[in-house]
């Protein structure tokens, strides 16, 4: 990558940003091809930043999250008139635009779909048939005053809503209140009909991304691209009579991740936000009862986990990075009460005072647990792995720098953590792998100093050493990590100061979390 941007570079972040559905339209492109390209282009020649290739990255996130939510809506409006259909998944846009004002989030994007066709289908004429008023409701239509009432969420409807499509009612009624009322309360309902088209219009021209009313007009600009069944090559089948049964139709993004959410939530324990009778009992084993620590802890993290989610959703999502955050505490507490029990069984003891009084275990722990939460809730777009990119992007390693936890400490509680959670998807489980390969190969050495020439003499603990790696004798920079069966005796490693190091044999973390620390 390059660091200052060239002319060539500079043109194809002027496209991506200000000029991209003109040039679309004039070069007979679609929005995938386009993209398609530009990767390309950056494969071939390797000339585009890392400034435009954050920017391709959202534009592609953004694409794939209107992409996703305008198939659900359109399963929703079937009975709707077009006209109907047509303002609804404007607004929908526009409260869309106004929420998430960073970073697109496909579950925070179909809660808010979820709210706007609630609000729809009550000034339709459909809302007669899918929620018949009540004796009440027509007692009091007399009674009714010429100005418009204050919105009001139907919580039965919403509720239907949010059982037809698999989603939390709760997270979707707290969105609803939060995001979607003042949303509303921004807007004049009472305005021209015109009114949602106009006000879009004003904020596509800020941004001059995507234009998602195209979607909804089927644009070949940014229809995905077709492929001819007769040119996809096929296995071929079996002669097996239970082959020949209805194939299940593969699960979209939005019902992979709801599923993915509420499987999470099940798995958790019903005490909230507070540790166990079991695990409270750990800690008053301790020789140093670290309870008022770790209540403390968690509320300063909280606090910046939700500010720095909210900087990079936006600053009305702030509420969601709480919501996120409480369920990261509720696996982190679970998680190490299963750690500690396996521990009590291997060790025979029940003092873990040194361990629980540990603030980097007690951080990396959570962290591990949060970033469990978020790829849940991310779903496809954490499968790529995590990103080198800094700033509002909410893959790995963002956890890292909202924590202020080094990669290292992140890595050694990867695998126990994993063992100790056996319910892991395998999505989330080959996400944590993921993280586990960006650190060895990448992250962890941003911080090595590799000015230090002297090499001191001393074996450093386990607990503070990176994994060995073997160094030219030639040169002064550091290979790759090698296979660890093949690391050999008088190999060099990186201790957490910066300082390259000898070792004479290679720590086996796995054996133990913070093997030696336990008691």
């Amino acid at each position: 990558m390059i660091v200052n941007p060239s002319p060539y570079d500079t043109r194809i972040w002027f496209f991506s940003r200000k000029c991209i559905p003109n040039f679309m339209f004039l070069f007979c492109f679609s929005l995938k091809q386009f993209l398609a390209l530009v990767r390309q282009l950056d494969v071939n020649l390797d000339t585009i930043s890392m400034k435009v290739n954050s920017a391709l990255t959202r534009l592609e996130k953004k694409y794939d999250v209107i992409t996703t939510t305008e198939k659900r809506f359109l399963r929703n409006v079937a009975q709707m008139e077009r006209e109907t259909m047509r303002t609804c998944w404007t607004m929908f846009l526009l409260a869309k635009g106004r929420a998430l004002q960073m970073e697109d989030d496909l579950v925070i994007s179909f809660q808010l779909l979820l709210c706007t066709l609630e609000l729809f289908i009550k000034q339709s004429a459909i809302s007669k048939v899918l929620s018949p008023p009540t004796r009440t409701s027509r007692r009091n239509q007399s009674k009714a005053k010429s100005r418009p009432s204050e919105p009001e969420v139907d919580a039965q409807l919403l509720e239907t809503l949010c059982k037809d499509n698999e989603c939390n009612f709760e997270e979707v009624k707290n969105v609803y209140q939060t995001s979607f009322l003042a949303f509303l309360d921004s807007t004049d309902l009472s305005r021209s009909i015109d009114f949602p088209q106009v006000s879009y219009e004003e904020l596509y021209l800020k941004s001059r991304d995507i234009d998602g009313r195209l979607f909804f007009d089927g644009d070949e600009t940014v229809l995905p691209p077709k492929f001819e069944i007769s040119k996809v090559e096929r296995t071929p089948k079996k002669n097996q009579p239970e082959e020949d049964g209805p194939m299940i139709p593969p699960q979209t993004p939005i019902r992979a991740a709801m599923t993915s959410i509420r499987m999470l939530r099940g798995d958790l324990p019903s005490n909230g936000d507070q540790p166990s009778t079991t695990l409270t009992t750990y800690f008053k084993n301790c020789t140093v009862d670290p309870t008022q620590d770790v209540q403390k802890r968690l509320e300063t993290l909280g606090q910046a986990f939700s500010q720095k989610f909210g900087e990079a959703v936006g600053p009305h999502c702030v509420v969601y990075g709480r919501q996120r955050f409480a369920l990261g505490v509720r696996l982190y507490y679970k998680v190490m009460e299963a750690m500690l029990k396996s521990e009590e069984k291997r060790l025979s003891v029940q003092n873990f005072s040194k361990l629980l009084n540990d603030s980097t275990f007690h951080t990396s722990l959570l962290a591990c647990s949060l970033e469990v939460v978020m790829a849940t809730y991310e779903g496809s777009s954490f499968k790529n792995g995590g990103s080198d990119q800094t700033g509002t992007n909410l893959c790995f390693p963002w956890i890292l720098n909202v924590l202020n936890l080094s990669a290292f400490d992140f890595y050694k509680v990867i695998e126990s953590f994993i063992k100790a959670e056996p319910t892991l998807s395998k999505d989330i489980i080959k996400h944590l792998e993921t993280c586990e390969n960006l650190i060895m190969e990448r992250i962890a050495w941003r911080t090595v100093s590799l000015a230090t020439t002297e090499h001191t003499s001393w074996t450093p603990d386990r607990s503070l050493v990176f994994p060995p790696v073997l160094l030219r004798s030639t040169a002064p920079c550091l290979k790759r990590f090698l296979n660890r069966s093949h690391v050999q005796s008088g190999a060099f490693c990186v201790a957490s100061t910066g300082d390259i190091i000898p070792v004479t044999r290679w720590y086996k973390l796995k054996q133990g979390f913070y093997e030696g620390n336990l008691a």
